[in-house]
């Protein structure tokens, strides 16, 4: 008996196969199904119209597991699919070509996308030539009634459509569709026979039920059109045409015209995802929030962009390195911008600008974060686009965070560096401030700032992050403290010194009074300076993909900043999964809290009594873990407002501002 690659149980996908004849593909097709990775139960159906006896034979020894749907008459692949689907056992179906061969996780990639996207009725893969140009990302639907494949003949690092969104159609060369509303739109229409614009009409029909989606995870390399000559598909495709036309006359009526260009694809695009506007957003690597260093909060902005299809969002990684983690913005619906930055070191502009150069269709807005980013880039953006609005993302305002260790500074040189630093840092805020169209800022205390220094809106948007929630673990189940930090800023950066002067000033008075305690300090590539602070006590643990499971487990979170500037999102995160924190003034700054929720001490000793309070006392721990639940309780009856689809439509409709100019 052939092997069946899918696990044991009820299959949650049936994938129909249509062959006819010979089909001399379909063992390729099959084989490339049992190679894949693939964590989904299946089964696989093959519909055969007019088949070789040989190729029936050769069935029977096929590498997966199939049921073999055999007729005499050739019923034409919508039928054929029909007569599949009757028999399927599965609550998806997956329609594909025999002349295509399954990448690595195409079918978990398909049902994923199912899952995440419960209001669509279908969605379709990627489908690439042999030699892996795009064929498809999805397809555009003309007022003319053909059709143009999105991205086609583009190469295969081109990842300009890399990402989810919403289609007008998929071809059903690789197309999942959820058996419930197959069926009750009837299927494929058969006077579509043998083939061509089925799926197009399947589609349209679909969209009453659903929306249609495109997946770039789940890919294929398909042949194309091997089963029929070139003049007898030319031939189908002209006969199907007039039907399809002719049945969907009104609905085309309210298509665009036909424009085979990159601004005729990029409106037509625009106009599947229901997305108004282009944004593009950089910031210094792909938002994770494992990282720290408020890329958590820069996850938020982007899923608060792409909500609703308010956007169109390519993110730009504006530093090197960092652009990593293409699938995890794909699946999101967001479009990664996959520079090389290496090669542009020292003249980092040339990458933003060699990139507009690409893209004649550009943006209707850009969002960007840090200051030096809008240093690096705007001079460049202005001059690539210059009626574009530049909205200032003002995760923190670092002349404050450089005044702060300016002042804690004893050695003479560093405080003159530090004083250099602070002048140009003071500068560079205010040009920001002066040439940007609209600032965000986290908090009042950093929008005082700004609005002392711009004309422009300035908004706050206080940064509880979507992506936590709160343990029921008691005191019992947990044990220990955690320190969450990126390392990007180096040996210098505030979370380095913080830990050391918690690692040097506070945790030998726990200790002596505990006994024993341990530290968990996140973050990868830490700096010798903190690499040098490992031992029993303090274990340096690197990137930690889920960090909720890491709170889950933790008694308290450290904050012991004692310089840096904005709202400290470790804080605000460890409160949302329910953690009690200790902090300094600085590690709790800004964050909306009610009284006491917080346990904040800025001198050793009384940072070590409220450690040791929280580590070893269970009824001190209870009263603050009932604190801190109940700030849950009230920042859930008052979540802040979503408010960056309306800054950005805002700012699009004002226009740009006249500033200073470009920093």
């Amino acid at each position: 008996m052939p092997a069946d690659v899918a696990p044991q149980g009820a299959p949650q996908a049936t994938v129909i196969i249509v062959g006819w004849r010979r089909a001399r593909h379909l063992r390729g097709c099959l084989a490339s199904i049992a190679a894949q990775r693939c964590s989904v139960r299946f089964e696989v159906i093959v519909a055969l119209n007019e088949p070789d006896a040989e190729l029936v034979d050769e069935l029977g020894d096929a590498p997966v597991a199939l049921q073999v749907l055999e007729s005499d008459v050739n019923l034409g692949f919508g039928a054929a699919c029909n007569r599949a689907a009757a028999v399927a056992s599965a609550p998806l179906l997956v329609f594909l070509n025999d002349d295509a061969t399954v990448e690595d996780g195409w079918l978990d990639a398909l049902v994923d996308a199912a899952a995440r996207r419960p209001g669509a009725a279908a969605i379709g893969g990627a489908i690439r030539f042999g030699d892996g140009r795009w064929q498809e990302a999805g397809s555009v639907i003309w007022r003319d009634g053909w059709t143009s494949g999105v991205g086609r003949g583009l190469l295969q690092d081109d990842a300009r459509f890399f990402f989810e969104r919403r289609v007008e159609y998929c071809s059903a060369s690789s197309l999942l569709v959820r058996a419930e509303d197959f069926f009750a739109v009837g299927g494929f229409d058969e006077e579509y026979y043998p083939a061509y614009f089925e799926d197009c009409d399947l589609c349209l029909r679909l969209a009453a039920r659903g929306e249609i989606w495109f997946s770039p995870l789940a890919s294929i390399r398909h042949l194309e059109s091997q089963s029929t000559t070139g003049t007898y598909r030319q031939y189908l495709m002209e006969r199907n045409h007039e039907v399809f036309v002719r049945r969907w006359s009104a609905e085309l009526a309210t298509r665009l015209e036909r424009r085979q260009d990159e601004v005729g694809i990029d409106g037509a695009l625009r106009a599947a995802a229901g997305a108004p506007w282009r944004v593009l957003v950089i910031d210094d690597q792909t938002p994770d929030a494992s990282l720290g260093s408020g890329l958590g909060r820069m996850a938020d902005v982007l899923e608060e962009l792409t909500d609703d299809a308010a956007s169109l969002v390519t993110f730009f990684a504006g530093s090197e390195g960092g652009a990593a983690s293409p699938e995890r913005l794909a699946r999101a619906g967001i479009e990664l911008v996959r520079n090389d930055l290496v090669e542009y070191r020292g003249r980092l502009s040339e990458a933003i600008t060699d990139h507009l150069g690409e893209r004649p269709v550009g943006y209707d807005a850009v969002i960007v974060s840090r200051p030096h980013n809008y240093e690096r880039y705007a001079e460049a953006l202005r001059s690539s686009m210059p009626a574009t609005p530049i909205i200032y993302d003002a995760e923190a305002v670092y002349s404050r965070r450089i005044e702060r260790q300016l002042a804690l500074a004893v050695d003479r040189f560093a405080r003159v560096g530090l004083g250099d630093e602070l002048a140009a840092m003071s500068h560079l805020e205010a040009a920001i401030a002066a040439d940007a169209d609209a600032i965000v800022c986290i908090s009042e205390q950093e929008a005082d700032f700004f609005r002392c220094r711009t004309a422009a809106p300035v908004l706050v948007n206080p940064p509880l992050l979507s992506a936590s929630s709160p343990s029921s673990a008691g005191f019992d189940e947990r044990d220990g403290m955690v320190f969450v930090a990126g390392w990007g800023a180096g040996a210098d950066s505030p979370n380095a010194d913080g830990l050391i002067w918690f690692v040097r000033e506070v945790l030998g008075r726990v200790l002596a009074r505990l006994g024993s305690a341990t530290l968990v300090v996140t973050g990868a590539n830490p700096p010798p300076n903190v690499r040098r602070l490992a031992s029993d006590a303090v274990r340096l643990v690197g990137n930690v993909e889920d960090l909720g499971e890491l709170y889950s487990r933790a008694r308290l979170v450290v904050v012991p900043l004692r310089y840096g500037a904005g709202v400290k999102l470790k804080a605000v995160e460890a409160l949302q999964h329910g953690v009690p924190v200790v902090a300094t003034s600085v590690g709790a700054e800004g964050i909306p809290l009610g009284a006491g929720v917080v346990a904040v001490r800025d001198d050793p000793a009384g940072f070590a009594d409220a450690v040791v309070e929280a580590l070893g006392d269970r009824d001190a721990w209870q009263v603050r873990h009932a604190k801190v639940l109940a700030q849950l309780k009230a920042w859930q009856r008052e979540p802040p407002a979503r408010i960056w689809a309306g800054v950005v439509h805002d700012v699009i409709a004002a226009g740009r501002r006249v500033g200073a100019g470009a920093p």
